[in-house]
């Protein structure tokens, strides 16, 4: 039990989001991450509706496989960035801040869960990237393999490889986060509590694994 607790202590020191809104006085470098996270949000939200709707637009007049999945992406990556401008607003206007004195109400668990802990962006961001794998093996299997794609290819093949990238995002980040994640003493933890040791070990080697080492390798990529 004690292990448990020293895992399910240490899982809440990696994901743990404070409670807090932004602090009264805020340093000019957490003024400059404010503002760089708030642009980058305000033009992905308006480059990727201009396209979702120019595509969309176009696909009525020359609708095609490839149009369907990447109106799909637009979508994406779209919903990404309401979601991340959704949590800077929340964040803004001191929504994470819990009451410890009172009963954690339903509410309380729905923003701590979908918008504190990022489910949803979350949830669209890896949708995202899915659907890039996506896009670029029906590219490949299209070009490079273009009698068998002419003569096996079915409609069908279009709404499951538009259907996958959602499974994937709503498996890996939104799953996980309904269950792990909980409210104690007036902070959110995300994916802090797990069943068993086991499964808490298996989550920190996947999020080293996933968003720490995938971080890393760009960063050596960039560098040379």
């Amino acid at each position: 039990m004690r292990q448990l607790n020293s895992t399910t202590e240490a899982l809440s020191n990696i994901y743990n989001t404070s409670s807090s809104g932004p602090p009264e006085a805020i340093s000019p470098l957490e003024k400059f991450g404010y503002t760089l996270v708030t642009l980058v949000t305000t033009v992905g939200i308006c480059a990727n509706a201009v396209v979702f709707g120019v595509l969309v637009r176009g696909r009525r007049q020359h609708a095609s496989n490839v149009n369907t999945l990447i109106i799909n992406q637009s979508l994406m990556d779209l919903l990404a960035c309401f979601f991340i401008a959704v949590n800077i607003i929340l964040e803004e206007t001191g929504r994470f801040a819990y009451n410890r004195s009172r009963t954690t109400t339903f509410a309380d668990q729905v923003v701590c869960i979908l918008f504190h802990a990022g489910a949803f962006p979350g949830s669209c961001i890896n949708a995202g990237k899915v659907g890039l794998v996506v896009i670029t093996l029906e590219r490949y299997v299209k070009i490079v393999h273009a009698i068998a794609h002419r003569k096996h290819y079915r409609g069908w093949m279009t709404s499951v490889a538009a259907a996958v990238p959602w499974i994937s995002g709503v498996c890996w980040e939104l799953f996980p986060a309904l269950g792990t994640t909980r409210i104690v003493n007036g902070t959110c933890h995300r994916l802090a509590f797990w069943p068993n040791k086991a499964m808490a070990s298996v989550s920190i080697r996947l999020y080293c694994g996933f968003i720490i080492c995938p971080f890393i390798q760009e960063s050596l990529a960039n560098a040379r």
